[in-house]
């Protein structure tokens, strides 16, 4: 009996202290979950920062139900974000609303009859999971398209003769880049994925600049060493590659293609589409990036992913006030009517939709079904090759 003293003595404390805190936790996790915003911009401070604060002033009044919720939820989407933007401060913060939200939530239904309580466990677990899925996860893929650090680049990782590069996108943002000179008299702007930056088409700038291709890499707006925000669902690229395709086009370059990766297959095929200058595009990686793009798939497919586009783009829209950009099947449709396009696809949603944007068009698509996403090149060099520089050659030559 002597031996279970100390350590009951040692629970009551803990548990009063954390009865003393309580009424803390929430206040404190949002102020930390704000601190990562200060300088972010007045808008992300009215519409992230001021709820979150507003949360945190509120919670002494709320039921503990309600704050078990409120700290579970802000603290997984704290943890999250903080994984992504790299945030110690919001990961601090996730732990402390986690901790809120288990010190409220416990014992919540002690003194309910078992039917009511587990009856309220089924419920809190099925809402757990659709705000998980519908909410939760399309918020941290905002988080992701508009949050994720930059990495550096690496000034020798091209390993061909090239020149350092800067030019303006067609509203002005400067961006940086790389510009290995053509050896034919045509030239090939390469665009990477969402999340990197220049260095993720080195492959490919490789393989065109073997033929003879002049080729100009860079890195998209709030990438790398480009100016700008970040939107890695790449809802404006298309003005930086408008900026590329003038910048080859001053430097008397009259025969241009596209090469795009993942965003940057979307963000080509929308600035082909109102470019004559473009003569050949290869999409590689085609997929979505609003809840418009969705609406063209079968009805299982649609109710599963157009509202988890449509949150993200409400979001995004509500942090950085850009304008959804046009359908991928009306500007695929339109490319394919006046030049060759060839789209490039490999996992399954990405082949699924391919093939709707692609049905009745003259565009060629492209299936490598047991290939990552944009993986085609490094799976199978020599076929892409050949199959992508013939798209090439044939309307640049």
């Amino acid at each position: 009996m002597s031996t279970l003293a100390p350590s009951i003595t040692i629970a009551n404390k803990t548990r009063i202290r954390l009865a003393a805190a309580k009424p803390f936790l929430v206040p404190f996790a949002s102020l930390l979950a704000v601190v990562p915003l200060l300088g972010a911009g007045m808008r992300l401070l009215l519409v992230v920062a001021l709820p979150v604060l507003v949360i945190g002033a509120a919670s002494r009044w709320l039921s503990d139900g309600l704050l078990a919720a409120i700290g579970l939820l802000l603290g997984v989407l704290s943890l999250g974000a903080g994984l992504i933007t790299r945030a110690d401060v919001l990961l601090v913060g996730a732990v402390v609303y986690l901790v809120a939200g288990w010190s409220n939530g416990w014992g919540i239904n002690r003194d309910r009859r078992r039917r009511r309580a587990w009856s309220n466990r089924l419920l809190a677990t099925l809402g757990a999971a659709l705000i998980g899925f519908f909410f939760v996860f399309p918020t941290l893929q905002t988080v992701a398209f508009l949050a994720k650090p930059r990495a550096s680049i690496d000034q020798a990782a091209l390993g061909l003769a090239h020149e350092r590069v800067s030019f303006p996108a067609s509203d002005g943002v400067r961006l940086s880049g790389w510009y290995v000179p053509s050896r034919n008299g045509a030239a090939i702007v390469l665009v990477h994925g969402g999340g990197g930056d220049r260095q993720g088409t080195i492959r490919h700038a490789r393989m065109l600049a073997d033929a003879g291709y002049g080729v100009l890499l860079y890195d998209a707006r709030g990438r790398g060493e480009s100016a700008g925000h970040e939107n890695a669902a790449g809802w404006e690229w298309d003005r930086d590659v408008h900026g590329a395709v003038s910048f080859l086009a001053n430097r008397s370059i009259h025969h241009i293609g596209l090469l795009g990766l993942s965003t940057g297959a979307e963000a080509i095929v929308t600035e082909a589409a109102s470019d004559e200058r473009v003569e050949a595009v290869v999409s590689d990686g085609l997929q979505a990036r609003t809840a418009a793009d969705t609406r063209s798939l079968p009805i299982g497919d649609r109710i599963s992913a157009e509202p988890i586009f449509a949150v993200a783009g409400l979001e995004i829209r509500l942090a950085r006030a850009e304008v959804p950009p046009r359908p991928l099947i009306d500007v695929v449709h339109e490319v394919a009517r006046t030049r060759p396009l060839l789209l490039i696809a490999t996992i399954p949603f990405e082949r699924q939709i391919d093939r709707i944007y692609t049905r009745g068009t003259r565009a060629q698509l492209w299936e490598f079904p047991a290939s990552g996403h944009t993986g085609a090149l490094e799976d199978h060099p020599y076929a892409y090759a050949k199959r992508v520089l013939a798209v090439f050659d044939q309307a640049l030559q």
